[in-house]
């Protein structure tokens, strides 16, 4: 049976779920799994890395990341020496500008998908300059988590976000171009984010990745936990929150900015998801 780890155990705080240590590993640790997630960063040395029962050698430079519920341990250590960031995505990877980068919807969200299929090809491997950089950032972070100054949490989340923007463009540099399908697909994810007012279609989106209809709808559900189609509507949704605070425009204007071509078609989305009509949230943040 799998051990499992809890953040709450380990004395992460439930507002800001952050911890980042460097340690050396000189024994094999065993398979585990948690309720948080990891970022890991390989400073030197190598060993075998199990994740789900799958076996790959793992050496400096390599980064990868590791879902909450995720079996995952090493093997056959030789030196290791890494640093591990345990936190929440939920947390500290909800920045707007994060989602617009391909390699960030790759690394983050759908290279573990594919570990098995593409035999963790898709890891991300730094190059020595590559990690060095990283190395400045994490440094600055552990420097902010140990001192526990003012402010420590925002500056955690400052330098934590420019790692996880620095490793996203790495990984697009890195990534192995159309033998990669996780970047593929982060390809199209972004494409959402930047035209989701845009007429788009499943096809269209499938096509960016290089995938069938049916191959991108199977993997995107997974990665996301809604349809690509529902994806683009709840954008569209949250973007006509912000129409919503100007008076000025009626509702049927704010549907058709939005991207919504019915009216009545954007009423009923919008109480599916936000339990009000569009006209009731306008008068609820006039009201505040």
């Amino acid at each position: 049976m799998t051990n499992k780890l809890y953040a709450r155990d380990l004395g992460l705080e439930p507002g800001f779920t952050f911890r980042i240590q460097k340690c050396p590993l000189t024994q094999d640790y065993y398979v585990h799994c948690h309720d948080f997630s990891e970022l890991v960063v390989i400073l030197e040395g190598s060993a075998i890395h199990i994740i789900e029962g799958r076996e790959y050698p793992v050496s400096a430079g390599q980064v990868f990341f590791i879902h909450s519920d995720i079996s995952h341990g090493y093997k056959n250590v030789q030196n290791i020496e890494y640093i591990n960031v345990m936190f929440h995505p939920d947390q500290l990877l909800q920045l707007p500008e994060l989602k617009l980068l391909p390699g960030f919807q790759a690394l983050f969200y759908l290279e573990p998908f594919f570990r098995k299929e593409m035999y963790f090809k898709g890891m991300l491997s730094l190059q020595p300059a590559q990690l060095e950089e990283a190395n400045v950032l994490l440094d600055r972070i552990l420097e902010e988590y140990d001192r526990q100054s003012d402010g420590y949490r925002l500056m955690i989340r400052t330098y934590f976000t420019a790692l996880v923007g620095t490793l996203s463009r790495y990984y697009r540099q890195n990534g192995g171009g159309t033998e990669n399908r996780a970047l593929q697909i982060g390809e199209a994810v972004t494409y959402i984010e930047e035209h989701f007012l845009q007429p788009i279609s499943l096809q269209s989106l499938a096509d960016l990745a290089y995938m069938s209809k049916r191959q991108f709808l199977r993997v995107f559900t997974r990665n996301y936990h809604t349809t690509p189609m529902d994806y683009v509507i709840r954008k569209r949704l949250e973007y006509s929150c912000t129409l919503l605070r100007n008076a000025g425009l009626t509702i049927s204007q704010v549907a058709m900015d939005s991207g919504f071509r019915d009216h009545n078609y954007y009423s009923r989305q919008f109480k599916k998801v936000f339990l009000c009509t569009p006209s009731e949230y306008r008068m609820h943040k006039a009201g505040m």
